[in-house]
């Protein structure tokens, strides 16, 4: 894992440990115990910088990409890949349990298939909104009024030379030097 992917993979990391915690333990009690509302707006926070940090790269790199889908490529490059947000999931879903009180415990199964199901749910989300965060950026930073056409877009004009008609000729205005000659 690369260092810049380190916050977004710990974020997503969070918050895919409460949809786990969810999806396994519904509404019979919190993760966390009594942490749990801090946990949450510690999620909800990172989540926030997380969004905030790709709409501020996006908004940098719209003036040098050509559109929306080139810049969701290079944004994607700096969101986490599914083992560093798995392995994040997994320690915060452990720190969270560890912060509860005793309680009866999960199976295995069940426990690594809602961690594997969230923290793909969450990535794949987090990919679409990139997307279309990148879409909106390069639709908001691109003026509306007369675009530039790449140079290799371009078509050439074909310029037709047209020969003047023969009484738009220019005339001399006075006679041929010899004409004037006394000696002729």
């Amino acid at each position: 894992m690369k260092l810049r992917e380190f916050p977004g993979a710990l974020a997503l990391g969070l918050l895919a440990s409460l949809g786990a915690h969810t999806a396994l333990y519904g509404g019979s009690h919190e993760m966390g115990g009594a942490f749990h509302g801090e946990l949450v707006t510690v999620a909800l926070a990172a989540l926030g910088g997380l969004l905030v940090a790709f709409g501020a790269l996006a908004w940098t790199g719209s003036r040098h990409a050509a559109d929306g889908s080139v810049l969701a490529t290079r944004l994607l490059e700096r969101l986490p890949g599914l083992a560093p947000v798995l392995v994040a999931t997994a320690l915060c879903y452990a720190a969270g349990e560890c912060l509860e009180p005793q309680h009866a415990a999960t199976a295995l199964l069940p426990l690594v298939a809602a961690i594997v199901a969230s923290a793909t749910l969450l990535l794949l989300l987090a990919r679409a909104a990139i997307q279309a965060l990148a879409q909106a950026i390069v639709a908001i930073s691109r003026p509306s009024y007369a675009t530039r056409t790449p140079f290799w877009l371009r078509r050439a004009v074909p310029v037709f030379a047209v020969a003047p008609a023969p009484s738009l000729r220019r005339r001399f205005a006075r006679p041929p030097p010899g004409a004037n000659d006394p000696r002729a």
